[in-house]
């Protein structure tokens, strides 16, 4: 069975309307799609900010939280020198890299104690950020 998707975006109800019938007088089998909405942004991280509110340097420093906020793009520089240069654990880092080719934010979380890292679609995201904000007021 062949697909044909028609991106409603690119013609008037008419059009869409005069098509479906079209189709139902052909009888053809068709069946209506709707469009997945893209995930509610709640938070946006920044150099060591979320959603413009500055972390107290503190927890970074002294491992107060488990992540903290990277630069992705420093980060992935990190792990190309760090392969070139380093002899042990390099399959762990290439496959780091791989993954953090593929995501398409600016900052990201990273893991102190592990290779574990957060992005904004990530289910851990939301509740990350709300865990810095919370300990950085606790920190005022």
């Amino acid at each position: 069975m062949k697909k044909i998707i028609i991106d409603p975006h690119y013609c008037s109800r008419e059009e869409m309307q005069e098509l479906k019938n079209y189709l139902d007088d052909q009888s053809w089998d068709y069946k209506e799609v709707e469009e997945e909405e893209e995930p509610e942004v709640n938070y946006i991280l920044g150099d060591d900010k979320i959603n413009g509110v500055s972390l107290n340097e503190k927890i970074r420093q002294e491992d107060m939280h488990e992540f903290y906020i990277v630069y992705l793009e420093d980060l992935k520089e990190d792990l190309m020198r760090w392969i070139s240069e380093g002899s042990q654990s390099k399959q762990m880092m290439k496959d780091d890299l791989e993954m953090l080719m593929k995501l398409d934010d600016e900052y990201i979380f990273s893991s102190n104690s592990t290779n574990d890292y957060i992005d904004k679609n990530d289910s851990r995201f939301d509740e990350t950020c709300k865990e810095l904000l919370e300990l950085n007021e606790s920190l005022d």
